[in-house]
């Protein structure tokens, strides 16, 4: 798996020597730079990295704040600080920071931090496959996810769902009785569906494989995917495309 990171720096030349240091590590990629606090929410929301890699003295909204918000958009993301404010540290690890690194600091200590993040999220993976095959033995109610919507706990039948996609600072599951929005993001959604028949099309889109009807071309890196409930549309790359016909068996 690429881990997809975020840059968060006001110092152009400091989020160059970061893009080269992550360069060198072997299945990451640097999907986003962010120069302040309010585009770092927005890109975060957009891009939906695994890991932000954030400075706390930025201009207009901190590195604190911004944190706080990206957080309620997306809570499994991988928050690593890396400023020159030692100070801020004890409240960065009360929003469940990763790493929190001091300038000046050695490169080889955020490939260090990255290194232990590809770990944990490859366990983590490896933990969710060994559900799949312990699948009589997992705990819960069959075809059936608990999401929140207003406070109340709510129960969604997993076949009804039809696709999943990205809506601003929302996540919003289509369905073929209509559609809620929840503030789960999309790759925690995506790990409690890994057990069903869904499949992560393009970084918005989360679709249910037993809906697709057809599949069109759009562009040359992009594809429709066409339900049969629904009028609407989502999107698949070129690379889910092929996984999809290895799937199917299908060349």
């Amino acid at each position: 798996m690429v881990l997809r990171v975020l840059i968060v720096e006001d110092d152009a030349n400091m989020r160059l020597i970061l893009k080269r240091a992550l360069f060198g590590i072997p299945n990451v990629e640097v999907v986003g730079e962010a120069g302040n606090g309010t585009e770092a929410v927005g890109l975060a929301a957009e891009l939906e990295p695994h890991v932000i890699i954030m400075d706390v003295d930025l201009p207009g909204k901190d590195g604190v704040e911004a944190s706080r918000e990206i957080l309620n958009i997306s809570p499994d993301v991988f928050l690593v600080y890396a400023t020159g404010h030692p100070e801020y540290m004890a409240e960065a690890f009360e929003m469940y920071a990763f790493d929190y690194l001091v300038k000046p600091y050695r490169m080889e200590r955020l490939t260090q931090t990255i290194t232990r993040i590809q770990k944990l999220i490859e366990s983590k993976g490896k933990g969710i496959q060994q559900s799949r095959e312990e699948g009589s033995n997992s705990v819960g109610i069959k075809n059936k996810i608990a999401v929140k919507i207003e406070g109340k706990l709510t129960l969604i039948d997993t076949t009804k769902i039809i696709y999943t996609t990205r809506d601003k600072r929302k996540t919003v599951i289509h369905t073929i009785d209509g559609k809620v929005t929840v503030n789960e993001s999309l790759e925690g959604l995506e790990k409690r569906l890994a057990g069903y028949n869904f499949m992560r099309t393009h970084r918005s889109y989360l679709v249910n494989l037993d809906r697709i009807v057809e599949i069109q071309p759009l562009s040359r890196n992009e594809y429709l995917v066409i339900f049969g409930e629904t009028k609407e549309r989502a999107y698949i790359t070129d690379e889910k495309y092929r996984e999809l016909q290895i799937k199917l068996n299908f060349r």
